[in-house]
């Protein structure tokens, strides 16, 4: 994937890129460009993560009712999923607006982006686990589906690393 930033960048039209010329307006404008990167980011991890839980839901469908068993392990892998994707598309932004008292600077805002791309790999890996399942053998459900907990664990301790990089990004919210 290219980088949001660049992309947005591309995309300024002349009246953004005349606004340039306003002192102070600069630093104003990249800050909001990271900003724009950052939820951008966020949605596209969440629309992979969809993706793979409708795997999963296509995965349970067809499984049906042979395995209750089964049937009850993947649920709770589609559950926990869902989670995770809610905590992605609600995670804080780490960033204080234009008029807040506390200012964060670009290069923490260059780090919580680079951290958030980086999310990208764990899903990616989910979802390649999800779809060894859909061509598994039955007999070798349990192992995949203990790794995609493995995955989905270190998934969610990489987003509760993200929260204390944005409590650390933002003073005096511990």
């Amino acid at each position: 994937m290219s980088d949001m930033r660049d992309r947005i960048k591309g995309d300024e039209n002349s009246f953004q890129k005349l606004a340039k010329a306003i002192p102070g307006f600069a630093g104003y404008r990249e800050a909001e460009i990271r900003r724009t990167a950052d939820r951008l980011v966020r949605d596209h991890m969440v629309k992979l993560l969809d993706a793979t839980r409708g795997d999963l839901n296509d995965l349970m469908r067809k499984s049906g009712t042979s395995d209750m068993d089964m049937t009850a392990k993947i649920g709770e892998a589609q559950r926990r999923l869902t989670k995770l994707r809610d905590r992605v598309d609600h995670a804080a932004y780490g960033y204080s607006g234009f008029f807040d008292a506390v200012k964060v600077e670009n290069e923490e805002l260059d780090r919580m982006y680079d951290y958030d791309m980086s999310l990208m790999e764990n899903i990616a890996d989910m979802d390649a686990t999800v779809a060894k399942l859909k061509d598994a053998d039955a007999d070798d459900y349990e192992s995949l589906l203990s790794e995609l907990a493995e995955q989905m664990d270190e998934f969610e301790q990489m987003l509760d690393d993200r929260s204390e990089v944005a409590k650390g990004i933002v003073p005096g919210t511990e």
